[in-house]
């Protein structure tokens, strides 16, 4: 009886809650594929035989004991929880002016793989790139070069599954680092928890924030409302080209660029998020030894160039940013908790208070609803009055009759529009969002 494939997917794979993050195929011992249609990625069973019980209760979808994973990870619990465990707060960028112009923000993912590369701390790292037979899609892989990280930075606003490559672990590395979204990282540190071989050779865990991820329909919208309906034609696709905050850039085969400014491509996403964003409670990487986001501020968007919040979260990773800073690698100066969470407030709140509103629901429905070992005690009645709003929005740009008026206009309108809209959203939920975020209290639900 195939009992843990049964349960994979009774309890994750036909549910909202499956986040594609190839675990399950990357621990199936080669019973599970994964099959890849128009950017979206689904399991398959190629062999007879069940899944290892490992490919289930490791994958990141339904079940995480976040603080029984926060004492794996730093031996303690975190002093609070909007950011999980961080030793210290920084603020800066890569000292080098073409790492730092490669990267989502300020290009220091990038800068301490290499560190780590260039000091032989690490013989390989598991990154992601975008494919040579599709360019549109990205893949993970183990970079082994310079050259191979490098190709690696910025960050790829799809689904991409990354634990996939699971199947290929340990392979011959002496030491690897990591790189992956919040939950595929808690994966990871399932993993380790149960000392699985797998996961033996990866000594460094770093990961971007995460908020929303988008499916592929997202990039396919944008190429028909420029007038573009075969893929075929993509050369290349970055979704942070330029000087930060960057561009969503799509460059055809016949030479043509195709792109947008960040914050206009943003329009995209209230049509195209992925259903398991929302119920996911992690903005920041918290189980990480560093993880980086973008340092969303006025001041510092105006500057351009590249701005990263930093958060060292382990020994270990306070320490290798701590000498990477000595020796001048890179440009950090420590900040406040107080300077983070303005910078991070809006997605802080999405997760810490909607995404557990959102869970709470799907309680109440009787539906299948991720458990993370905690949930907040206090959520304000008028936080929860703004979830129901938000939640009719949602809905309302789910309807294809939406999508295709949107799509109909020319994208330097509807991404202008997106962005006014967004600023005067902003500044009438501002206290509300961030009102009693600080305050926000939580109680332990697990074991």
């Amino acid at each position: 009886m195939d009992f843990w494939w049964s349960k994979l997917q009774r309890e994750i794979l036909q549910t909202d809650l499956y986040t594609r993050s190839g675990t399950a195929v990357g621990l199936s011992d080669g019973i599970l594929t994964l099959a890849e249609k128009d950017g979206d990625y689904f399991p398959l069973k190629v062999k007879d035989g069940d899944i290892p019980k490992e490919a289930f209760t490791c994958s990141p979808d339904r079940y995480n004991n976040m603080p029984a994973l926060n004492r794996l990870t730093f031996g303690k619990l975190p002093s609070n929880w909007l950011f999980g465990e961080v030793k210290k707060y920084y603020l800066g960028y890569a000292k080098d002016p073409a790492i730092r112009r490669l990267g989502s923000s300020g290009g220091v993912l990038t800068a301490v793989l290499l560190y780590l590369w260039e000091h032989q701390l690490i013989d390989g790292a598991v990154a992601v790139r975008m494919r040579s037979d599709k360019p549109y899609l990205g893949e993970s892989f183990i970079a082994t070069s310079r050259e191979q990280i490098i190709a690696a930075a910025q960050s790829k606003y799809s689904i991409v599954p990354v634990n996939q490559i699971l199947s290929e672990l340990p392979g011959p590395y002496c030491s690897l680092a990591y790189v992956g979204l919040p939950d595929q990282v808690m994966a990871i540190r399932k993993l380790q928890q149960i000392a699985h071989a797998k996961v033996s050779r990866i000594n460094y865990v770093l990961g971007p924030f995460c908020g929303l991820v988008l499916h592929f329909s997202a990039i396919v919208s944008f190429l028909r409302s420029h007038g573009v309906r075969d893929l075929a034609l993509v050369k290349s696709l970055e979704y942070r080209a330029g000087e930060w905050p960057g561009y969503l850039r799509i460059t055809l085969t016949d030479g043509r660029i195709i792109q947008a400014r960040k914050f206009h491509a943003n329009y995209l996403i209230p049509f195209h998020l992925t259903r398991y964003s929302l119920y996911q409670v992690d903005q920041t990487n918290e189980l990480t030894d560093i993880s980086v986001g973008d340092a969303w501020a006025p001041s510092y968007e105006q500057r351009g160039q590249g701005w990263s919040l930093v958060l060292a979260r382990s020994v270990k990773g306070r320490e290798l940013l701590h000498t990477m800073i000595d020796q001048g690698y890179l440009n950090l100066r420590e900040i406040s908790f107080n300077e983070a969470l303005a910078m991070q407030s809006h997605g802080i709140d999405f997760k810490k208070r909607g995404a557990f509103i959102r869970i709470a629901k799907l309680k109440r429905q009787g539906k299948p609803y991720p458990d993370y070992g905690y949930e907040p005690t206090n959520i304000p009645a008028g936080r929860l009055r703004f979830e129901a709003v938000l939640g009719v929005l949602f809905r309302l740009c789910g309807l294809k009759i939406f999508l295709a008026v949107v799509e109909k206009l020319p994208v330097r309108l509807s991404g202008g529009l997106f962005v006014v809209a967004r600023n005067f959203w902003r500044r009438r939920t501002k206290k509300i969002k961030r009102g009693g975020l600080t305050d926000l209290k939580f109680r332990l639900t697990g074991k």
